[in-house]
């Protein structure tokens, strides 16, 4: 795989967590930073961090907080518990990073604040 596709995987895993109950911004997607390029902002070093986190939260929880950030998708409770063990520095780095996107920049601050609505949500469960 690609590093800079793994690398836009975890940004993009990180930003769906920020956004859970604002407007649907994207319809829901299974490979949604596939072919999107690798912000400048981005160090190395934070690129590195997001994959560690990517890690933790999985692919496939990644993909359904994506779909919760940027659509009307819910989370699984299972997927909520990956969240959390993920973290909250993680979750909002992630959707700081998903902000970066060309794509994603026009809906960076409703990225944050749905990203951390939903992390609260999953931690009050």
């Amino acid at each position: 795989m690609d590093k800079h596709i793994h690398v836009v995987s975890t940004f993009t895993l990180v930003f769906i967590f920020l956004l859970s109950h604002a407007t649907t911004l994207v319809s829901a997607v299974e490979d949604p930073w596939t072919g999107l390029p690798v912000p400048p902002e981005l160090s190395f070093e934070l690129r590195k961090h997001l994959q560690a986190c990517e890690k933790v939260l999985t692919k496939k929880c990644g993909i359904e907080v994506y779909n919760t950030v940027l659509g009307s998708a819910k989370i699984d409770h299972y997927c909520c518990k990956k969240l959390i063990q993920m973290g909250e520095v993680c979750n909002d780095e992630l959707a700081t990073a998903l902000g970066l996107f060309d794509k994603y920049k026009h809906a960076k601050l409703l990225i944050k604040v749905k990203s951390l609505r939903k992390f609260n949500q999953c931690k009050g469960q």
